[in-house]
């Protein structure tokens, strides 16, 4: 990325392979409420049962549900062929936290073939869906470049919107941008407020790359990059997507 930080596959916000909380209401909304709280509670039997029913019946909320629990190996043996398979039927039907984890089991070749461009494909997918995860993931590799086309105006902006939906990964990978010129005017000040905001947010190298930046401002600019980082904040917030299981 020109001196930008990738983010790597072991470091990236694993908010990916996950159940979204806020799904639409059905009929068979008792049922995948009961496997969630399965989930919370730990007792992955009940939730493989749960899952199983309602994927049977061709729900793709249950669909991608059991394929975490396989590609987690809770309650069931791991089998990433069998993940791969339930997030595609998810997928297919449109559910865009089953298209992001296609889109992730595709960029490391689990279960299914290793192939970036049905990774960045099925991550557009979701990403025109609003899904901030697979916005982060598809403008990465779209800066990034590398079995896709490079296009840092098209990754900046899926990062951008990620962003401003407090995606704090996004956050940080906008202010390297800013930090480098990559694509956007090299902008010090912004870069240092993005990752001002993104270290509220959590994220972990966010408070190290801010300080890096503090080198090439002058007090004048400093206390003006730290007004932008608070009306950021207050704009936008920084915290990971809100998700009941973690699929890695």
């Amino acid at each position: 990325m020109h001196g930008a930080e990738p983010i790597r596959p072991a470091a990236r916000a694993i908010g990916a392979m996950a159940l979204a909380l806020a799904l639409l209401a059905s009929p068979a909304r008792a049922d995948f409420d009961s496997a969630l709280a399965a989930v919370r509670a730990q007792d992955f039997d009940s939730a493989v049962a749960e899952f199983r029913t309602l994927a049977d019946a061709g729900d793709p909320r249950g669909q991608n549900g059991l394929g975490v629990l396989y590609l987690r190996g809770r309650g069931v043996e791991r089998d990433l062929d069998a993940a791969a398979r339930w997030f595609r039927l998810a997928a297919e039907q449109g559910l865009r936290v089953a298209q992001a984890n296609l889109g992730e089991m595709h960029l490391n070749g689990w279960g299914v073939p290793r192939d970036r461009q049905l990774a960045a494909a099925w991550y557009r997918r979701a990403a025109e869906q609003g899904d901030s995860d697979a916005q982060t993931r598809l403008g990465s590799m779209l800066v990034e470049g590398g079995g896709i086309p490079r296009d840092v105006v098209a990754g900046r902006e899926w990062l951008e919107r990620a962003a401003h939906q407090g995606h704090p990964e996004a956050q940080v990978q906008l202010a390297h941008l800013y930090r480098i010129g990559d694509g956007v005017d090299r902008d010090y000040q912004r870069a240092y407020a993005w990752y001002g905001v993104a270290a509220a947010g959590g994220a972990e190298a966010a408070p190290q790359y801010r300080e890096a930046v503090v080198v090439f401002l002058t007090e004048e600019q400093l206390r003006e990059a730290r007004a932008m980082a608070r009306d950021l904040y207050a704009r936008y917030g920084s915290r990971s997507p809100d998700r009941t299981l973690v699929g890695r």
